[in-house]
């Protein structure tokens, strides 16, 4: 399976396991292929001007949980081809520095694991 069918497959999961918090999941727009030449270097700029951030996390739970105010997560397919880039490290040691969780995660059962952990932490806002 693909990094992004996988992907696809952890989002469906948190929409049904956790409906009530469906709103706090956001997925990076950062993947996927941008092209080459000059039309490419236009999306590139367009997306840097809109916000876009080097090495972004592919799945972030804007919810607090425990001691943390969000969770972010770097996602790797299950098949091992793809490591994580050196700004995509560099992306998730800030956010645990700033009072995040931010991980990276291996498969879709990996994934889901982390993401329960997350969820149950207490709501240590109110």
């Amino acid at each position: 399976m693909s990094e992004g069918t996988e992907q696809r497959e952890i989002v469906k999961w948190y929409r049904e396991t956790y409906p009530e918090f469906s709103r706090s999941l956001r997925i990076s727009q950062t993947g996927g292929h941008i092209g080459k030449g000059k039309s490419a270097a236009i999306r590139n700029a367009h997306s840097r001007s809109m916000g876009r951030v080097d090495g972004e996390s592919d799945i972030a739970i804007l919810l607090p949980r425990g001691p943390y105010a969000s969770f972010l997560m770097e996602y790797k397919a299950s098949d091992g081809l793809y490591k994580a880039t050196k700004k995509q490290e560099d992306y998730l040691e800030y956010h645990n520095t700033v009072g995040n969780l931010a991980v990276l995660c291996r498969g879709v059962d990996v994934a889901k694991a982390a993401i329960t952990q997350y969820m149950e932490l207490p709501d240590e806002t109110g």
